[in-house]
């Protein structure tokens, strides 16, 4: 029998999957390059998705053997494609790697199942192995608890959603509310194999190399091996529509310690990285298999998923889900082999072993969902549906719900604005690229932006970043614009964003100054619509209040010019003449844009206005978005934010409301959240400028 040392490493990978329909989505396995006999093994596996990988069925996104931390380490085994899984494959258990082995014509490995089973009489061993009471003893093992005593090593799971496992009922979730979901996972039987395994392999004597005999009296390798793992967790989870999560969104492991977790969306799919920390490797068998013993349930949390007001309503939806799990560690009398992963360093009597495990989960029965398939019983689901909604769902004085704060942010303002495109813009025919540091001459590009159907991109003065060139790519833009002059966008970087640009010829939408450039931007948007004769007006010495209007101008198509506080500029002046101008609306009160200013404008509708910039943005909201559900939060402190949003805004018909990081500035924003009857708010920008704490005050949490 090839000996294998088995201690635990922890590597869990858990999938989620969420359907979108009544229906049930079933994995989707890569069969690509798998042998036919490996496929015939697997093909009626709904409850995993696998592929063809290190020469064995392994479930997607699984930490196969070559991606551990402990690849360098040979296996015990005569190679690397025989380590032994659960639940993978249909035709049989197959955790437990003893017995004899079959080789396929094709060159896989099935290991033949046969087990031994430890009972409370230790003369109760198959396959000859005798047990090794020094070892039961320093373990501190209990024949009745500790080991197998039974055939079915499979490990069982459940999805619950607010503690409800919806094992009797269709459970019934609300709109815009948030929900807690928890994957849970018996690991006991996982436990006993461990556990079973280390007993066999120590209490073996029937080794032709005295060497790998634990018990021989020169050797007591169990007692002085050292040890390292790897561990991985990976939660996926396919939304269905109107579920969301975002920078909200928080994720937890019970059960385990030592872990740190990544969280990363792709489209819909939210895939959760769950890896073990590295630790000491000097550690003993025993002090490993304490750990161990102390698994018993493991869960995925994951708080604050949002049940949007875009969830279908009385419709079954159900949430599928996938747990994958594995186990790999190395172990052996060579400290610094094992440290190195350097087998050039293994001494003549050093034993080193490595092994590893995968499983895949099933459904438990005291879960199973009441409208559960009955053909697919090992299928891990939960089923819910939603009510219709409230008719002013909302918050505060409304009598509905608080809306769901979430986050668009980068690790920087570059970042923001890309994140922001790729959210909101699958494809796009044109790009508008601003200067990223300084506001003046982009304060007016959102109109046109909207108009165009374009994103807003943030790139520095002299030098094109290399992530606003990737996501010029990705959109499949045809034409780039710059606006702003060449101390905003330099002639080098205008040159470099000709290669995405159909034509070869970057546009550039420039004035000598910023007032220059409103009036080049609005006779742009003016030739665009046609001429409205409005026109909206905002400071150009104070930033916010153009970011706040700029959704108002976004949505109607009205040109944004840009005044000093007691003076037109003459190129303003000119475009209202030039554009037939006659009806305006002005942005701000008195200490940005004086009423000699007001008077010398046509035809002024109204004056949009708060004692401060966060009071003009709720009176912008209150005039011009009456009626919207959802709003967007950005600050009120630094430009970036607010401008990349505001096309946004306007193509969706959100507010943009500006935001301090001082709660008590707030005062009046969070009042108007709570009498809006908002569902949702979204924060644009990163934690420095609009912190969580900030944003959950806003919505009363």
């Amino acid at each position: 029998m090839k000996k294998f040392l088995t201690t635990i490493t922890t590597v869990l990978v858990a999938v989620l999957l969420v359907s979108s329909h009544i229906g049930i989505s079933f994995a989707e396995s890569n069969f690509a390059g798998m042998p036919d006999s490996l496929k015939n093994l697997v093909k009626d596996n709904y409850w995993a998705e696998v592929e063809y990988k290190s020469n064995n069925a392994v479930p997607k996104y699984l930490m196969t053997p070559e991606e551990s931390s402990l690849n360098g380490i040979n296996f015990s085994a005569s190679d690397g494609s025989d380590y032994p899984t659960t639940g993978i494959r249909t035709d049989r258990l197959s955790l437990f790697p003893f017995g004899p082995r079959e080789r396929n014509g094709d060159g896989t490995i099935m290991w033949i199942q046969n087990y031994s089973i430890l009972s409370g009489d230790p003369s109760l061993a198959e396959n000859e192995v005798s047990i090794n009471m020094d070892v039961v003893r320093a373990f501190g093992f209990d024949f009745k608890k500790s080991f197998m005593d039974t055939n079915d090593m499979y490990i069982y799971g459940d999805i619950l959603v607010n503690g409800n496992t919806q094992h009797d009922k269709v459970a019934i979730l609300e709109k815009n509310k948030s929900v807690d979901l928890k994957f849970v996972l018996d690991m006991s039987k996982m436990k006993k194999y461990l556990n079973t395994f280390l007993m066999i392999q120590s209490g073996s004597n029937n080794h032709s190399d005295p060497q790998t005999s634990w018990n021989t009296p020169s050797n007591s390798a169990w007692k002085k091996d050292h040890a390292d793992s790897d561990a991985e967790l990976v939660f996926v989870m396919d939304l269905p529509r109107g579920v969301k999560v975002d920078g909200t969104t928080g994720y937890s492991i019970d059960g385990l310690t030592g872990f740190t977790i990544r969280p990363e969306v792709r489209d819909q799919r939210l895939i959760v990285h769950v890896r073990k920390t590295p630790g000491s490797t000097d550690k003993s068998l025993k002090k490993l298999y304490k750990i161990i013993n102390e698994l018993d349930k493991i869960s995925l949390n994951i708080s604050n998923v949002k049940i949007t007001n875009e969830v279908p309503v009385d419709e079954n939806l159900k949430i599928v889900g996938y747990a994958y799990g594995a186990y790999d560690l190395a172990s052996g009398t060579n400290l610094e082999l094992i440290k190195t992963r350097d087998m050039t360093k293994k001494r003549a009597d050093d034993i080193i072993y490595r092994n590893y495990v995968m499983f895949a989960a099933k459904q438990n029965e005291p879960g199973r969902d009441s409208t559960a398939p009955a053909d697919k019983p090992n299928l891990i689901s939960y089923t819910f549906k939603v009510n219709k909604a409230p008719d002013n769902p909302g918050g505060g004085g409304g009598g509905g719900t608080t809306p769901d704060p979430g986050r668009v942010d980068g690790d920087d303002r570059v970042e923001t604005g890309i994140k922001i495109s790729q959210k909101y813009y699958d494809k796009a025919k044109t790009v508008i690229v601003v200067r990223h540091d300084l506001f003046p001459d982009s304060m007016t590009a959102s109109v046109l932006a909207k108009l165009k159907d374009a994103p807003i991109l943030l790139n520095p003065t002299n030098k094109l970043d290399p992530r606003v060139g990737a996501e010029i790519k990705r959109l499949g833009a045809e034409e780039v614009i710059i606006v702003g002059g060449p101390d905003s966008i330099s002639e080098k970087v205008r040159g470099d964003l000709k290669a995405y640009d159909k034509d070869k010829d970057v546009e550039r939408i420039a004035g000598v100054d910023r007032y220059g450039t409103s009036e080049m931007v609005a006779r742009r948007v003016t030739g665009i619509t046609g001429k409205k004769n409005t026109g909206v007006i905002a400071s150009g010495q104070v930033f916010p209040d153009a970011l706040s209007v700029g959704t108002f101008a976004s949505r109607d198509g009205y040109p944004i010019l840009l005044v000093k506080k007691n003076l037109v500029p003459d190129q303003v002046v000119r475009a209202i003449k030039d554009l037939d101008i006659n009806k305006t609306y002005i942005a701000g009160g008195t200490n940005t844009i004086s009423k000699s200013t007001e008077a010398k404008l046509p035809g002024v509708l109204e004056r949009m206005a708060g004692k401060d910039r966060y009071e003009t943005s709720v009176a912008i909201a209150k005039s011009k978005f009456k009626d919207s559900r959802e709003a967007f939060i950005a600050s009120g402190e630094e430009f970036a934010d607010a401008l990349v949003i505001s096309p946004v805004s306007g193509k969706y018909n959100r507010p943009t409301l500006l935001a301090s990081r001082n709660k008590k500035t707030n005062a009046v924003v969070k009042k108007y959240i709570e009498e809006s009857y908002l569902t949702s708010i979204t924060a644009i920008g990163g934690e420095k400028y609009l912190p969580k704490s900030v944003i959950l005050d806003l919505v009363g949490k």
